[in-house]
């Protein structure tokens, strides 16, 4: 998927005061969504790939994208923006942190890089602080096109839709990393690993619940994966309930975004739920 732009046809530029934007930023790609705020529905979906190992080039490639994406200009009712860093974050529980010792919290397990900028987000479903990373010139560019933009760890979206009574853990399939983490269970865990294939998604899973002791009530798949996949079907051999994730249902979606193949846009779709 190198690009993919949806526009519903309901889309008007005259009642851009009554839309929402939702960006979401990673090394893998630059998404973001529009949401009309009247009607309750998505009226868009942007998503190109961005994926780079080099430094300095992520930056190149997003400015790249907001020099020729009309959508992102706009004054729009609001705008969100989203992190997605899953190598280069830590959590902190809430009873130790400190938000202005973040940088310090971040230093005890990660080194950051040397043109790095350290941000902190609140997550309700762990009990923790995520304390990540981003590159200070691709935060600088978010800050000047998006004047008083909400700036969060997109983690902070992923006990939406999970109820607070169930021990959950998510796994987020991504291009190169697996993020699994634990929800509403008083043991929290949050990792990242790379992996090669199938094999290396059940091993790292399966190992987390078994050395965590945890016996979930549901495993929650997110990200490049749906129920066609072969992994869905190996993990419901271990665990009794096993979904993907899923889509806010009280919010209104076009044709088009029902089809998309997976779940890679779940938590950007539900970052309209999120109540800052």
């Amino acid at each position: 998927m190198q690009r993919l732009s949806l526009v519903d046809e309901s889309f008007d530029l005259n009642f851009i005061n009554e839309y929402i934007l939702s960006i979401q930023v990673s090394l893998d790609g630059f998404s973001f969504s529009i949401l009309d705020a009247v009607s309750n529905k998505i009226i868009c979906l942007y998503h190109q790939d961005t994926f780079t190992t080099e430094p300095g080039f992520h930056l190149k490639k997003i400015s790249t994208i907001y020099n020729e994406v009309d959508l992102l200009t706009f004054p729009y009712k609001e705008t969100r923006i989203f992190f997605s860093a899953p190598d280069k974050t830590t959590l902190v529980p809430i009873a130790v942190f400190s938000p202005e010792l973040a940088e310090d919290f971040y230093r005890l397990t990660l080194a950051p890089a040397r043109n790095s900028k350290i941000l902190c987000s609140f997550l309700p479903g762990m009990g923790s602080w995520a304390v990540f990373e981003v590159d200070r010139t691709v935060h600088s560019l978010l800050e000047e096109r998006h004047a008083g933009a909400f700036m969060q760890s997109d983690l902070v979206l992923s006990g939406l839709g999970c109820p607070e009574e169930k021990t959950a853990i998510r796994v987020k399939v991504l291009r190169k990393n697996l993020v699994i983490q634990t929800l509403h269970d008083q043991t929290n865990f949050y990792n990242s690993f790379y992996y090669e294939g199938e094999n290396d998604m059940l091993y790292y899973i399966l190992g987390t619940a078994q050395n965590m002791n945890l016996k979930p009530d549901l495993i929650i798949l997110d990200g490049m994966v749906n129920r066609h996949e072969s992994i869905y079907h190996r993990l419901r051999q271990y665990f009794e309930h096993v979904e993907i994730a899923k889509a806010n249902p009280h919010v209104r979606y076009s044709d088009l975004l029902r089809q998309l193949p997976d779940a890679r846009f779940t938590n950007l779709f539900n970052s309209f739920s999120y109540k800052f």
